[in-house]
């Protein structure tokens, strides 16, 4: 009979559509199903292990070295559930990449950030800094990313993140159609800065800390979609896309 301390079956998990053999050791972890379709074609070989819920798979080679993309869903929870049964399918590093909105005025839309560590106390990552997890990211991945990045072309700094729960609440998004004056102004974004964040994002933490807390190597890359410094907006961000994983891979295929 299957567990329900420990629901498996065949050895395949109850959520990530894939089983034994079938996670490289290197993976990348988008938050949105559709962009794991979108990257499946700057991979050779690709296996597609099809979709359940918010997780999509496939496996494929990028610059020589086997590589798995798995998108977790947006926050804590469902990024958990994809860390914790990539890690047990055979996954030994994780790199999330996302999406942030800068805090900073002088971070441009389309540029990078390659997390080194992040604040914030989102619910999942609470949970897991009982079980000794910390939000910082593994030192050499970050250079990795840093280095890929110079290799390509594209501007890519290290810094903090703040991670949180709420979107649009708890990043000082408008949460009612019409402004009726009972918005928090800028009471979380300002926070975050005074702690020294230069960006708001949902998910660095929690890849962070479930990771070091499972024993998986983890980063966080992360292109920069919006400003709130500047209210600005990258409307087409396919080709940030496309470089998260130009950079990721590349770091990959060199460690």
């Amino acid at each position: 009979m299957t567990s329900a301390a420990f629901p498996w079956k065949n050895g395949r998990p109850p959520h990530l559509p894939c089983g034994p053999g079938d996670i490289a050791k290197n993976v990348l972890t988008p938050g949105d199903p559709d962009r794991v379709s979108l990257l499946a074609d700057m991979l050779e070989d690709v296996t597609d292990f099809g979709r359940k819920r918010e997780f999509a798979v496939i496996t494929g080679t990028y610059e020589g070295q086997r590589l798995t993309i798995c998108s977790t869903g947006i926050g804590g929870p469902s990024t958990e559930i994809a860390l914790v049964e990539l890690a047990m399918l055979g996954a030994k590093r994780v790199v999330r990449i996302g999406g942030m909105s800068a805090l900073v005025a002088g971070y441009a839309t389309g540029s990078f950030v390659a997390v080194d560590r992040a604040i914030g106390d989102t619910g999942t990552a609470r949970t897991y800094r009982a079980a000794g997890g910390e939000a910082k990211a593994s030192p050499a991945i970050v250079t990795g990313l840093i280095n890929a990045a110079a290799d390509l072309g594209l501007t890519c700094r290290s810094g903090m993140v703040a991670s949180t729960d709420s979107y649009y609440f708890g990043q000082d998004r408008r949460y009612r159609p019409v402004d009726d004056g009972r918005d928090l102004a800028g009471a979380f974004i300002e926070g975050f800065q005074a702690q020294g964040a230069i960006g708001v994002e949902m998910e660095s933490e929690i890849i962070m800390t479930v990771g070091s807390a499972i024993g998986l190597e983890t980063g966080c890359l992360l292109g920069i979609h919006g400003n709130r410094a500047t209210d600005e907006w990258l409307d087409d961000y396919e080709a940030t896309q496309r470089n998260l994983l130009r950079i990721a891979g590349r770091a990959f295929s060199k460690q």
